[in-house]
């Protein structure tokens, strides 16, 4: 047992002993994926677009008209925190709700 303390006290074995942990750690990651958020629900998207106050629904409702449909959605994206995709969608289905065809 002595012997095994003494080899692991070597700075090479220590130094070693750390670079695995970090890489090992570095490759296994934290448990998140930081590119793959977890997907909302349709029900999450309606209670964060439910969530929009009338006064940016009247921006929103400008830029639509404006057939600005990317100036919409980041105005949506601002107020919901909503990621693209799901704002996206929304932003279509009010546009579609309004009787206007999809740009």
């Amino acid at each position: 047992m002595p012997a095994m303390i003494d080899k692991l006290s070597d700075p090479a074995v220590l130094f070693a002993l750390v670079l695995a942990f970090v890489l090992g750690f570095m490759v296994r990651g934290s448990g998140r994926s930081a590119l793959s958020p977890t997907p909302m629900t349709k029900e999450d998207v309606a209670e964060a677009v439910g969530r929009v106050t009338i006064s940016r629904w009247i921006e929103i409702d400008a830029e639509i008209d404006a057939r600005r449909k990317i100036a919409a959605i980041k105005l949506l994206r601002q107020a919901t925190g909503l990621g693209l995709k799901d704002s996206k969608e929304a932003i279509e289905a009010r546009m579609a709700s309004r009787g206007m065809t999809r740009h």
